[in-house]
């Protein structure tokens, strides 16, 4: 069934809200409401609801008929909601797909199947984060260069292994991606660029590799599925794990849309798309992803295959800092006030990047069991791991604020040498 059609929808009902999804408290136009976000992102849409809500979401957990819903809700309150308001407010919750629901699986079943039959990894964000039109979109992207570090130059040699670029929001942050990228034209020649995506959502195994071509509106970015399929022989796990986080997840896209706008027409290139998963269990029991076997079976195929090859090699980190704020779970609240606070927070482990020093890193946000919330660990980490530079220059910093909710998010560029 089609998300479009609509359900017949029974007293006996028994709604169950997903599991995963995100409801967070906030207020638009002084009213108190109910924001729910889709960590899966099967809905599309952001979804308001009022706060007075809120007693009645909590029974939809898959115990409570309709008719038992309106009776706690009587006894808790002493008002009688309409069964036919609740009826709509459970087709509504299951249009958006935020229901366990029949209508739900079906839809991931059939987007699944689309997925798995498909070459190529369309965008998600082209027409929401940058422009569709190619033509504006290039346009969009000099102006980072232009109000940022400037055009980049001819390139001048090949000592640049890896950068780490950003993938906060475009607008009002893209001069930080820019400085990143007109080091890595400037400084590498690079014909192939494995990039290490922060996987968000849940994943298939700690480190998946995608076989899909990336298309954005500049045009398809071509996978070099020999070099996959070689690093997957050198591993000692076999396994043919699915890479449907690809689907949505836009940290990889954001970056392949960087690689096109500054090679295009200078270089002919291929990408590795990787998205990384969490090293949370690792921070929370503090020892080091490099203890663990599954992670080093990773990377050593890795290392082993880039020495393998014929090309020119070089790794994108894209990766974000800090998330601080109600928005993530914090009670305190973040606005630019703070900014130095901030940025002394984050000083005391970009200081053992700048030192080429993986491990102090980890340990630095394993020390805080990660309480500032840095989702670009596990690719940061990985990509110091392979490559292992000897020299990280900190090229930018800067933050995003989310002004509705007083959250902040911090990020930066580097290159490694």
């Amino acid at each position: 069934m089609s998300p479009d059609q609509g359900i017949i929808l029974d007293i006996e009902d028994k709604p169950r809200l997903r599991l995963n999804l995100q409801i967070i408290p906030a207020q638009v136009s002084n009213e108190k409401v109910l924001v729910f976000q889709d960590p899966e992102r099967w809905s599309e849409e952001m979804v308001i609801l009022p706060a007075q809500l809120a007693p009645l979401l909590q029974y939809f957990d898959g115990n409570h008929s309709l008719r038992e819903i309106q009776e706690e809700i009587m006894q808790q309150t002493r008002q009688l909601i309409a069964v036919d308001d609740l009826q709509q407010l459970e087709k509504e919750l299951d249009d958006h797909l935020l229901l366990d629901s029949e209508r739900f699986r079906n839809y991931v079943q059939a987007q699944m199947k689309e997925w798995v039959e498909s070459k190529v990894r369309p965008p998600v964000l082209a027409g929401q984060s940058y422009p569709e039109d190619p033509e504006a979109l290039k346009k969009f992207l000099d102006d980072f260069y232009i109000s940022g570090p400037g055009m980049p130059s001819e390139n001048k040699g090949d000592q640049l292994k890896a950068i780490l670029a950003p993938h906060i929001e475009l607008q009002g942050n893209g001069q930080v991606y820019a400085s990143a990228y007109k080091k890595l034209l400037e400084e590498s020649q690079a014909e192939l660029f494995l990039i290490l995506g922060t996987g968000h959502h849940p994943m298939e195994d700690i480190m998946v590799f995608s076989e899909k071509d990336f298309q954005t509106p500049l045009g398809i970015a071509e996978t070099d599925r020999e070099f996959i399929r070689a690093v997957k022989k050198r591993m000692r796990k076999k396994s043919r794990l699915g890479d449907f986080s690809h689907r949505k997840e836009h940290s990889i896209e954001l970056q392949v849309l960087f690689l096109q706008h500054l090679l295009q027409g200078k270089r002919k290139f291929k990408i590795v798309p990787i998205l990384i998963g969490s090293c949370q269990s690792m921070v929370e029991l503090g020892y080091s992803p490099d203890q663990d076997l599954l992670v080093q079976d990773y990377l050593v195929a890795i290392r082993e295959q880039i020495k393998a090859e014929g090309k020119k090699v070089a790794l994108i980190a894209s990766v974000d800092l800090a998330h601080l704020g109600p928005r993530y779970g914090d009670r305190e609240s973040y606005t630019p006030i703070r900014e130095e606070e901030i940025k002394a927070d984050d000083q005391k482990m970009l200081c053992c990047l700048e030192q080429c020093d993986a491990e102090g890193f980890f340990r630095e946000i394993a020390r805080t069991k990660d309480r500032r919330k840095i989702c670009g660990l596990a690719p940061i980490y990985f990509t110091f791991k392979i490559i292992e530079p000897t020299r990280a220059e900190l090229l930018k910093w800067s933050v995003w604020y989310d002004q509705n909710s007083k959250s902040a998010v911090s990020f930066c560029a580097m290159a490694l040498s």
